[in-house]
């Protein structure tokens, strides 16, 4: 009898939890045996009904798996050319064969795939353009049927992969972003849903509803992360204004809202899972205000904001308790609006300062 050769594929996981799959065909499936720096009672395939644990894979599934360090394992087997996955209608949790598949040479004959939902995870869900060999992915299907992975298979004319809609602001948190602004037009609001929230522990954000999509001016979003703090980057169209605030007030007192306009990130505390997202009345404040440094206390970075009603030549500084200058933040003439800058404990000539308490002074 012929005896196909042996095949090794090396497959790198991250710190916590990790989707992955079987790319060989295996004389021992059980995830010890494959992953063996794996956590014990970590493995969840997925089914229509939620999350169920196993201890073995199969060919064609996808499964979370959680792992106290990074490393790479290696997988050794037979080669698998071909697969057949059957699909439930809604999201599905799939692995690939021994080779890469470009997610557009899915062979798909009844067109379930709903464009821009097929999704690996690195830190957070991210659009995937390719199925890699030992690793877990979800897809979103129309309805029930079957798809083809084949080592064989040519670019279709269908694209599978979606594209970013026009006219949006960006928020973005690890390899996530968010669309958002009451200007956007889709074809399909589908092609912009998420997939299940991943397990306890997982990074993650998106507006209620488990989408990344929303085309009102006001949205709920929902983040979870397993640090105190959350940096998330920002992109506002020109004369736009939005602002973020917290649902319920977190541990440590934050409940103001942040003005988002003129930034390109900001934090925000993880112990509040929920934050409103709304386009501000006004692009410009009432009065003069300076807020407390948040957060406070921190590490590395603490972000100080204020309030500017009209034109002004503006002066932020920092100084120790003795009242020594130890940096100047602005020294600028700025227009009115609502304003920010961030301090990273280094003094003037960009060297850290010691641990201890600061006093920060505005003019304008």
């Amino acid at each position: 009898d012929f005896v196909p050769p042996a095949q090794e594929i090396d497959v790198t996981y991250e710190t916590g939890w990790n989707l992955v799959g079987l790319p060989l065909d295996v004389s021992n499936p059980n995830y010890i045996s494959l992953f063996p720096d794996a956590i014990e009672e970590t493995l969840y395939g997925y089914q229509p009904n939620g999350y169920v644990q196993g201890d073995s894979l199969f060919h064609g599934n996808g499964y979370w798996l959680r792992f106290s360090d990074e490393n790479t394992t290696t997988i050794s087997g037979s080669v698998l050319d071909d697969l057949q996955i059957s699909l439930a209608e809604g999201w599905n949790l799939i692995s690939g064969i021994t080779t890469s598949i470009a997610v557009n040479n899915i062979l798909d004959p009844s067109e379930l795939i709903i464009p821009g939902t097929v999704y690996g995870f690195d830190n957070g869900y991210l659009e995937a353009e390719t199925i890699e060999p030992g690793y877990g992915y979800w897809l979103r299907s129309s309805g029930e049927g079957e798809i083809t992975l084949s080592s064989s298979s040519q670019t279709t004319a269908r694209m599978v992969t979606a594209q970013e809609p026009e006219n949006e602001n960006t928020l973005k948190f690890g390899n996530q972003t968010l669309y958002f602004g009451n200007n956007i037009e889709v074809e399909n609001v589908l092609s912009y849903s998420l997939p299940p929230k991943p397990p306890t522990g997982a990074k993650d954000i998106r507006f209620s509803g488990d989408t990344k999509l929303c085309a009102t001016d006001e949205c709920v979003i929902e983040m979870v992360n397993d640090e105190q703090l959350i940096t998330i980057g920002c992109d506002i169209n020109d004369g736009e204004s939005w602002e973020i605030i917290p649902v319920i007030a977190s541990g440590t007192g934050w409940s103001e809202a942040i003005s988002l306009s003129g930034l390109d990130q900001f934090i925000v505390d993880s112990e509040v899972e929920q934050w409103i997202l709304r386009k501000s009345k006004s692009t410009i404040p009432n009065i003069f205000a300076l807020y407390p440094a948040y957060p406070n206390p921190f590490n590395p970075v603490t972000t100080l904001r204020y309030n500017l009603p009209e034109d002004a030549k503006v002066t932020l500084t920092v100084c120790d308790l003795m009242g020594r200058e130890v940096t100047q933040l602005v020294n600028t003439p700025q227009e009115p609006g609502f304003k920010s800058v961030q301090w990273d404990a280094t003094d003037s000539f960009g060297k850290p300062v010691s641990a201890g308490v600061y006093l920060y002074q505005i003019q304008a």
